[in-house]
């Protein structure tokens, strides 16, 4: 038999037991979540908003993915002006598959419309690549310009991250020639960085 203080203790230590707690993810969009990260200068704090255009006049073959959806909560960032555009939206949605349809519709788009798109003397051609922040449905698709079939100085990067229920879209306009489109995509890339990292908050393991 086991001593009778050795089984008090293994009888309170037992009683206390809960094992370990699953987390739950986010079910609205933290207020310090970092959407404006990267959009700004060290010095300059870019404020957030919950309401806003957004980027749900963002177009793609004549459609506005992000208009009309069934959303939790939002969060919008905008950094645009001269001749540069910076715009992020973070949407929380029903549930995961939900962010995986509408992420799946971005990628989907360019390639279920004629390329490129004409309108008036401007051709707008839309380029699908995969995503350096994660397996497809997530993907960075590029918006390159014509006038009168000369390519323009500039171009559009749209990346496109699912997380959980979660939907992350950003979209960047500079003044990239063809040499520099490259070096433009890598920066767009690495100022997103900070804002999908956090995106954990919306998984089952969460951060």
């Amino acid at each position: 038999t086991l001593p009778a203080t050795v089984l008090a203790g293994t009888l309170l230590a037992g009683c206390g037991a809960t094992g370990p707690e699953t987390p739950e993810p986010a079910t609205e969009i933290p207020d310090d979540f970092p959407l404006a990260a990267g959009m700004a200068g060290p010095q300059d704090g870019l404020a957030t908003s919950r309401t806003g255009t957004g980027l749900r006049d963002l177009r793609l073959c004549g459609t506005t993915p992000l208009r009309g959806l069934g959303i939790r909560d939002r969060m919008v960032a905008d950094n645009s002006g001269g001749e540069s555009a910076d715009t992020r939206e973070l949407v929380l949605l029903g549930n995961r598959e939900e962010a995986v349809l509408v992420a799946q519709e971005f990628a989907d788009l360019p390639s279920s419309c004629p390329s490129p798109v004409v309108n008036g003397d401007m051709a707008t051609l839309t380029e699908v690549r995969g995503s350096p922040f994660g397996p497809s449905p997530a993907s960075t698709l590029l918006q390159t310009y014509t006038f009168d079939g000369r390519r323009g100085t500039g171009a559009t990067v749209v990346h496109v991250v699912p997380v959980g229920a979660a939907l992350l879209v950003t979209s960047t306009y500079g003044q990239w020639t063809t040499d520099t489109l490259d070096d433009g995509v890598d920066q767009t890339v690495e100022a997103a960085r900070p804002a999908v990292a956090k995106m954990c908050v919306f998984t089952i393991t969460g951060c």
